[in-house]
């Protein structure tokens, strides 16, 4: 195994990518799990918490929109080393809250300091990763995020349940400086690693690191694809953000789960959606060792998952709890897949040195969805319930994939 590793550093890259997506995710979705018992400990209602997770989403829209060229211009281990310490310390002020006034302050921080994983971690991987392996580990560094929402559940309801909620914010807030530990030990640009042998190096650097033409910021604002993909993001972000902040209120509050039940079945969800990333970045990659472009190959996988979106408007409808927990399941999975290939694209259609703020700009429009879902599905469930917000998540997938098929289009004339 050690010769393994050693023969192929990149590998050790991901891994430690994926570790940190998990862990930013397990302290998001700590404030998700305890969503009904700091509603009754701090005296709030669902628009109340739509306002903590919307500052949360504003924060990350800002930091994307502000830190994605500092990636470009400071590299990825200094600047996401300092990203981690700045939220792994906000995570740990949530325990401090009293109000949800407070909350909210430790929530847009929080947002601000996450905001830099996903551009800063989809940029190593174009460093380190050829275009063959590229849609497989970015499904990988993704799965992450899910694999902190599978530990989340289970997580933090144990060390609520025994030590109060203040510890588990504490907790899981501290697991980012035992990551960083590692990250400074292991992470270099590969043209710098002193470890990695001189094989490897060469096959990253003529597929991952071949000069090519820069496009100045200003034109990729204008770019038809960089367009295409802050729209795409706009609505189909809010999918996935509902589920990570609003599944364990609607399983407790809708489906009558208790919190031990939502520790016991809540990562359900997440778990299928670890399966559909690294199904759908092995599929694309596949169809691009088998001949397809890697622009078409990642098309064809997004086209796939869209049309399992429309499953959603059935799930909430349906009246068996396991079958509305199973058809959930389906959906992130796709979601997943979807996400894999839609990461890989941004990566993928302009230089290296554009990639953090390509992403940063992408993701942007995912948050401005976010913030604007939220809100609104807090108000519509305060007053009429989910059905309408699940029934509105059907559809935005197909719409984005239509949107970027026009986008490719004028890129490539």
């Amino acid at each position: 195994m050690t010769g393994i590793f050693r023969q192929h550093r990149r590998w050790i890259v991901v891994i430690v990518l994926f570790l940190l997506s998990m862990i930013n995710y397990l302290d998001r979705q700590t404030l998700s799990v305890l969503a009904p018992t700091l509603r009754a400990k701090l005296h709030f209602g669902l628009v109340e918490y739509s306002y903590v997770v919307a500052s949360f989403l504003a924060a990350y829209a800002i930091g994307y929109a502000s830190f994605g060229p500092l990636i470009d211009r400071f590299g990825v281990r200094r600047t996401l080393s300092v990203a981690v310490v700045f939220w792994s310390v906000s995570a740990m002020f949530h325990g401090a809250a009293r109000q949800w006034q407070q909350l909210a302050l430790f929530r847009f921080l929080l947002g601000l300091g996450e905001s830099l994983n996903v551009p800063a971690g989809a940029r190593a991987i174009r460093e380190w990763i050829p275009k063959s392996e590229r849609g497989l580990c970015m499904a990988i560094f993704s799965n992450g995020f899910l694999w902190g929402s599978i530990l989340a559940p289970p997580i933090v309801s144990t060390i609520a349940l025994k030590w109060g909620w203040h510890a588990a914010f504490l907790g899981t807030g501290a697991m980012g400086f035992a990551w960083l530990i590692v990250w400074l030990r292991f992470y270099h640009a590969p043209q710098d690693d002193p470890r990695l042998t001189a094989a490897e190096r060469a096959v990253i650097l003529e597929d991952g690191l071949a000069p090519v033409k820069s496009v100045p910021w200003t034109a990729m604002l204008r770019h038809p694809l960089c367009i295409g993909l802050f729209v795409s993001r706009f609505l189909t972000d809010p999918l996935p953000y509902f589920f990570q902040f609003w599944l364990p209120e609607y399983l407790q509050t809708s489906r009558g789960f208790t919190l031990a039940l939502v520790g016991i079945l809540g990562w359900i969800p997440f778990l299928a959606a670890d399966a559909g990333g690294p199904f759908g970045g092995f599929l694309s990659d596949h169809l691009v060792r088998r001949g397809s472009s890697p622009l078409q190959a990642r098309f064809r996988v997004l086209l796939f998952a869209a049309c399992v979106m429309p499953l959603a408007a059935i799930a909430v409808r349906v009246p068996s709890s396991a079958v509305a927990l199973a058809l959930i399941a389906v959906i992130l999975a796709a979601q997943s897949a979807w996400n894999a290939n839609l990461l890989t694209l941004t990566s993928e259609v302009f230089p290296i040195g554009q990639t953090g703020t390509l992403l940063a700009l992408a993701s942007t429009g995912g948050s401005l969805g976010g913030i604007v879902s939220t809100l609104l599905a807090g108000q519509v469930i305060a007053r009429v319930g989910y059905i309408p917000i699940f029934t509105a998540l059907a559809l935005p997938h197909l719409v984005a994939y239509a949107i970027l098929v026009r986008a490719a289009s004028d890129h490539r004339a």
